[in-house]
């Protein structure tokens, strides 16, 4: 896969910390993905919540776990992928393989170098199933504070 774009409307994202490593969206925001897939476009409604980057503290001294603002918007859209959407009907909006790759070319479309796009898309590769086929409560909240559309190019 190859990311081509991502906008945001309006920019930039505003999060609010909410403790505990995670971050709730501070207004209304659309993101648009332009991939070799398709575009992708996300609506974040205010409360979205995200951590961004998984994993501990150990990892935030080799990889932010947020990141600037590139890095930021490629892991908040990756954490929608991993969330079933109502609008939907409770589905993914792309398979976990697709959601994974669009990661690792996110991450290399926001700069971060190969070896450390790599290390994170290998991560959630080993470690993700469980955060994608499971739902928790932030689950519950989440699919109800974004919509998906996946146009052509």
């Amino acid at each position: 896969m190859k990311v081509y774009s991502i906008t945001t409307s309006p920019a930039p994202l505003k999060v609010t910390p909410i403790g505990n490593r995670l971050y709730r969206v501070a207004e209304d925001v659309t993101i648009r993905v332009s991939t070799s897939e398709g575009v992708w476009v996300f609506r974040f409604f205010k409360g979205f919540m995200t951590n961004f980057r998984s994993g501990g503290v150990l990892v935030d001294s080799f990889i932010d776990q947020i990141g600037d603002e590139k890095k930021s918007l490629v892991y908040l859209v990756h954490d929608a992928i991993y969330t079933p959407c109502l609008a939907l009907g409770f589905e993914h909006p792309v398979s976990r393989l697709l959601g994974d790759q669009f990661l690792r070319a996110g991450l290399r479309w926001a700069k971060m170098g190969s070896f450390k796009a790599a290390c994170v898309y290998n991560s959630v590769r080993i470690f993700g199933t469980s955060a994608y086929e499971e739902d928790d409560a932030l689950t519950s909240t989440n699919s109800r504070l974004f919509t998906f559309e996946w146009r052509d190019r």
